[in-house]
């Protein structure tokens, strides 16, 4: 009978540890929830004063492999052949000194299921200041080959693609047309 009583008190205590254990975390989350606001706000007035993580990156090859990763990520994980192209453009024609820290530095600042276009619309002023037109065209082509890499692209990465095409050519000086006027 001591034993049974024991047996008793043990879960007793067991299930108050449990439900009070449960109560806590509900109330966390409702503060959690009450304070969601606030902490973007505050997020917010940082990333406005230091910019993001995206934004604060400075070199182009950087940037392309980054671009190059999430454009595969965006849909589904990073395949072999995906991620062998990318090291392929790595070392030739980014020439990135020391490739497995570098891809994994890249790895860091992407995250898989995000769309691609944000990590592009940061990383777009960059691309645009430091790459030549010609430079441009050569990351747009090296971005349809990594998506191609595993399967066809996907319609989500060619838009992507083609988004971020229009946005890298935006304003480029086009030579303008030569119009004969002659005056009688």
């Amino acid at each position: 009978m001591p034993i049974l009583l024991g047996l008793i008190g043990l879960i007793a205590a067991g299930l108050f540890w449990i439900l009070r254990t449960h109560g806590t975390i509900k109330g966390l989350q409702e503060v959690n929830r009450d304070t969601k606001g606030l902490q973007r706000r505050a997020v917010s007035t940082i990333e406005d004063f230091v910019g993001t993580p995206l934004q604060r990156v400075r070199d182009p090859r950087l940037a392309a492999v980054i671009l190059m990763i999430q454009l595969v990520r965006t849909g589904s994980p990073l395949t072999a052949s995906e991620k062998t192209r990318i090291l392929a453009y790595m070392e030739k024609p980014l020439e990135v000194d020391r490739i497995s820290a570098s891809f994994d530095r890249a790895w860091g600042y992407t995250q898989a299921r995000l769309p691609f276009s944000q990590v592009a619309d940061a990383l777009t002023p960059l691309l645009r200041d430091a790459l030549t037109p010609a430079e441009r065209g050569e990351l747009i082509t090296m971005l349809t080959q990594v998506a191609g890499a595993h399967s066809p692209p996907s319609e989500l990465q060619r838009e992507g693609i083609a988004r971020l095409k229009r946005r890298l050519l935006a304003g480029e000086v086009h030579a303008p047309v030569q119009r004969s006027s002659e005056s009688t």
